[in-house]
């Protein structure tokens, strides 16, 4: 964590907004064209060569779409984040890739003249392999903690105090979550945003490393509108008598009896 407040610059921006394009053009093509031509009979001729080597062009195309897009967040988030956000947006390209392969799936079938029942099989198995990829883009489900999970940790309240999402929904959302830590030192770091929505101004709270600061283990937004989790997982404002939630402070002790 920064003792010095962060921004989300415009180099920044560019990088996780070319990390979401790679991603999601590159390695999901990647992934489409793997699929088809693992499905896709040859000959022992000529054409089993050239599926071979397309084969291994689809892999190191994939390869290094993912490595460019991972340096690309990496650089967007810089030295100062918070912990998961990058194996968070590896999930992102194990899901793009799977999508394509689900894609591919599809259209092997209209390929290879296959049987009607092949339509039907290669289908489903396509489309049941892209709807598990889409659950990694689901909301994180993080409970509210009323203690440290480990000895070394600490809790901290923290809030969006910048935000910047992309015009397209390829871009990996950006915040600047800040927090005071145990010794009263004002601390930022950049997240890669695991719980939309995550606007200037939401509060959450901050599992950072009691001894070593500057490690954030995780920020989970306390509460937010239309939060589906279930209700032992979450804190509402018991004053909100309106239709939006306001986000509450994690507080271990119990409400004074009235």
């Amino acid at each position: 964590m920064s003792l010095q407040p962060l921004r989300i610059t415009a180099g920044r921006k560019l990088a996780a907004g070319l990390a979401g394009i790679t991603t999601m053009s590159a390695t999901l093509t990647s992934g489409f064209a793997i699929a088809v031509l693992s499905f896709l009979p040859a000959d022992p001729g000529g054409l089993l060569s050239e599926k071979v080597v397309f084969s291994a062009l689809a892999v190191i195309v994939a390869l290094v779409s993912a490595a460019i897009s991972f340096l690309l967040v990496l650089a967007a988030l810089g030295r100062f984040r918070t912990g998961g956000s990058l194996s968070r947006f590896f999930r992102y390209q194990l899901a793009a890739l799977g999508a394509g392969g689900g894609l591919g799936l599809g259209f092997v079938p209209a390929m290879t003249d296959a049987a009607p029942i092949w339509w039907v099989v290669a289908i489903a198995a396509g489309l049941g392999l892209i709807a598990v990829c889409l659950l990694t883009f689901r909301k994180a489900r993080y409970p509210i903690l009323d203690r440290p999970p480990y000895p070394n940790a600490a809790l901290a309240e923290g809030s969006v105090i910048d935000y910047w999402s992309g015009s397209s929904a390829r871009a990996p959302s950006l915040t600047v979550v800040h927090f005071v830590d145990n010794k009263g030192r004002d601390r930022w770091a950049r997240h890669l945003v695991q719980q939309g929505p995550s606007l200037r101004g939401t509060v959450g709270q901050v599992i950072y490393d009691r001894h070593r600061p500057e490690r954030t283990r995780r920020f989970a937004v306390t509460q937010q509108l239309f939060d589906l989790r279930p209700p032992h997982e979450i804190r509402e404002n018991p004053t909100s008598r309106s239709g939006t939630i306001f986000p509450m402070s994690p507080d271990p002790r119990p409400p004074r009896p009235h």
